[in-house]
């Protein structure tokens, strides 16, 4: 499977940010096949329970950002439900560049979609390869 052009900006904004184990995953919901771009672990503190996410990246390349954003929230919800069925504990994230979610995203369609759908955001500085901002933030207590 090919991976989506910011997939490596985001493994090394995760990298940099402190988070371990990443890697793809393959999931198989009775029969269907999906890859799941990444899964990464934080360690907290010995009172803390360690984070666990799952990463869709999305680079929103295509002329239609609105065509790209039904792709990317059809895809989050699919892996949603499938690590609910499969009782994995992750939390799913949904990354994208920050430049989208700002000149985008942050428009009232797609941010009522977003809230709708309940999909949680990381949004990345590709160039810096850095976490730009979490919604919401996973080591929020």
């Amino acid at each position: 499977m090919a991976k989506d052009k910011l997939h490596n900006a985001v493994e090394t904004a995760l990298i940099k940010d402190g988070w371990i184990n990443i890697q793809s995953i393959a999931l198989d919901y009775e029969g269907i096949d999906l890859n799941l771009d990444i899964i990464a672990d934080k360690l907290l503190s010995a009172e803390r329970d360690n984070i666990k996410i799952a990463v869709e990246v999305k680079s929103f390349s295509n002329p239609s950002v609105t065509y790209d954003f039904h792709q990317a929230i059809g895809q989050y919800l699919h892996y949603r439900m499938a690590l609910t069925y499969l009782s994995i504990d992750r939390t799913p994230y949904l990354a994208i560049p920050h430049a989208i979610y700002t000149n985008y995203l942050a428009q009232p369609f797609f941010r009522d979609s977003l809230i709708l759908h309940r999909v949680n955001l990381l949004t990345i500085d590709p160039l810096r390869q850095e976490i730009a901002q979490w919604n919401p933030n996973p080591q929020s207590p």
